[in-house]
This record gives C-alpha cells, structure tokens and sequence, in this order.
C-alpha cells in the first residue's frame, strides 16, 4: 500500500473522529447553562451514553475501513497474515461446521444411500477442505463485513476478540480495560435503572479522557499497520 493511499485512510479516520469529538464536546460545554449540581449529575447520565455510543461507532467504522482498505489491495490469501485470510474463509469454515452439509463427492459416491454415519459425514467435509486448500491460498482474500461484531456491549473482552481475529495486537487497549469496563456498566446502568443519580465530574472526565485516548490509538493502530504491512504474510 503506497502512502498516498494510506494517508487518504488517515484522513477518512480523523474526519469520522473529529465529529464525534466535537459533538461530545459541544454537548458537554451545555453544562456550564446548568446551575443545580443535581441535575450536572444527571445530564451527565445522557453524556456518558452519547460517550458510549460514539466509542462502539467509531471502533465499528474504524475497522471497516481497516477491513476495506485491506480488501482494495486486490491481494491473494497466501499474501496475507494468517488471521486475515483465516477471516476470508468464513463461509468455507461455517460449510464444514454445517453437520449436514454433504460434499458433492460424497453424494456421488453414495449417491440416494447416504450412510447416516456422524464420523463419516466429518471425514467428507474434511477431505473437501483438503482437496481446495491449494485453491483457496490462490483466491483473492476479500474480508466480509460480519467479522467486525461489537455485540452490542464493547467490553474490553469483545474488543480484543477484535483485534485478535484481525491480526491486530489483541493487548493493545490492557491499560484502559478498567475504565472501558466502568464506561459499559454505567451506560448499561443507565438504560437498565440502576444509575439514577448521575455522575461526578471527576468521574466522568476519567471515562471521557480514557474513551478520546482509545480512540486516537485506534487510529495510530491502523495507520501503523498499513504502514509496516503488517497485514501481509512473514516470510
């Protein structure tokens, strides 16, 4: 990837981040019109969501863009890291999950008779896999969009799983997972009723320098990768 390439990626990143910052920002300059300290706390309840909100989107965009400009390079699976093109045969691993997926070859040999045998069927989903596997290092690796999966809760947990199957450092975001995990309770406190009071200032500003910070990383995180081609095979 040429860096011309890389730093228009650069410029769609900090573009989708720069709104999200300005809109919290803006939103949060609204309590300085609030007088009653009570109701600081609990404005900044719909603070904290929007700070979640904003979090999950832009690790979500984020790493579609991540994912897409890996795909626009046009590579072959061999070229890539082992992740990414394990993460390019979805459908081929959901095949061999499917216990009644049955391989043509193995429809011709026992054609209307097939044996209802477990371990059997799983020999010929294996040996299909087998028999394409030169095939398949010699397609074209095209990442879905269904690998990247918030689960609707962006738990420390969830984002390393993210990482991890996209060949990113899995570890990357250790020293924030305390404040990340703080951010989800809250906002799930908020929705579920528990976190009625509202927030503290000083807490609030923790989760929010903590939420800008992961967000800056996910892009120098993206922008490093492309860079040292770290989505390609070592040789």
């Amino acid at each position: 990837m040429d860096s011309k390439k890389i730093l228009e990626i650069r410029e769609q990143l900090e573009e989708d981040l720069t709104w999200r910052k300005d809109e919290i920002r803006l939103l949060r300059n609204q309590l300085s019109y609030i007088n009653l300290d009570d109701d600081k706390k609990r404005y900044r309840k719909a603070l904290l969501v929007m700070l979640y909100s904003h979090y999950e989107g832009f690790c979500y965009t984020a790493l579609q863009i991540y994912i897409k400009s890996i795909n626009d390079e046009s590579l072959k699976r061999k070229q890539a890291n082992f992740h990414l093109a394990t993460c390019s045969l979805s459908k081929e691993f959901d095949a061999y999950d499917n216990i009644d997926h049955k391989p043509q070859h193995y429809k011709a040999i026992f054609k209307k008779q097939l044996p209802e045998e477990s371990k059997l069927h799983r020999f010929a989903r294996q040996l299909g896999l087998v028999e394409k596997i030169n095939e398949f290092w010699e397609e074209s690796l095209f990442i879905p969009d269904e690998v990247v999966n918030t689960e609707a809760n962006l738990w420390p947990i969830v984002l390393k799983k993210l990482l991890y199957r996209l060949g990113l450092p899995h570890d990357y975001f250790k020293e924030h997972e305390g404040n990340i995990t703080m951010l989800v309770n809250r906002r799930n406190g908020i929705s579920h009723g528990r976190d009625k009071e509202g927030f503290e200032e000083k807490t609030y500003n923790e989760i929010q320098q903590t939420v800008f910070q992961i967000l800056d990383s996910i892009v120098r995180l993206i922008i490093e990768t492309l860079t040292q081609k770290s989505y390609l095979i070592t040789s």
